[in-house]
């Protein structure tokens, strides 16, 4: 129990650093799926946004793909599944496994033995999408690894809200602005 509190802690801290405002989302999120993969000791790890627009998850962040490179359907794979049920999964057989989707795999020529995956639930109860560990480097994901990986979930899920709240702040002040700018301008033309 304390080393799975140690771990905890230690991936806690190291989100909590790189989650600033200014920050580019996308970098930070690559940063902590490095991060995730060392407290996971796993090879890989991986966010999957959801995308209203076509009703997908697409990859968002992952140390070896780039952003939208791959998208699928939202209740394919375990990702999918995880998103629709908004319940966790540990598949240790991910062969073995009914929901797991091959297509990604033979897309990215990677091969996932076992995976752990949680639904990424903003404050609000939306489900964003889901966060993913690939491969431990070690045996099977446990009850431990998924509590450390609902803790990441969570962070990344307020890291992502207020990143976007952050940037519809940033486009309203710069409206505003101008707006300003045109006006006072407008009034000044008045005066001459």
């Amino acid at each position: 129990m304390k080393e799975s509190m140690t771990r905890s802690y230690g991936l806690a801290k190291e989100l909590a650093e790189l989650f600033d405002l200014e920050g580019k989302i996308e970098t930070m999120l690559s940063v902590s799926m490095y991060h995730l993969n060392q407290f996971m000791d796993s090879e890989r790890s991986s966010i999957w946004l959801f995308q209203h627009w076509n009703q997908k998850l697409a990859i968002f962040s992952s140390l070896d793909l780039e952003k939208n490179e791959i998208s699928i359907p939202k209740s394919s794979g375990v990702a999918g599944w995880v998103f629709v049920n908004r319940e966790s999964a540990i598949v240790n057989d991910t062969h073995g496994d009914s929901r797991f989707c091959k297509d990604v795999d033979n897309m990215t020529g990677f091969r996932t033995r076992n995976l752990v995956c949680t639904p990424l639930i903003d404050t609000k109860e939306n489900c964003l999408g889901t966060i993913q560990s690939l491969n431990k480097n070690a045996g099977d994901f446990t009850n431990d690894d998924l509590e450390l990986l609902n803790l990441a979930a969570r962070m990344v899920a307020v890291a992502i809200n207020n990143s976007r709240h952050y940037r519809e702040i940033s486009v309203e002040n710069e409206a505003r602005r101008k707006f300003i700018k045109k006006f006072s301008g407008d009034i000044g033309k008045g005066f001459s």
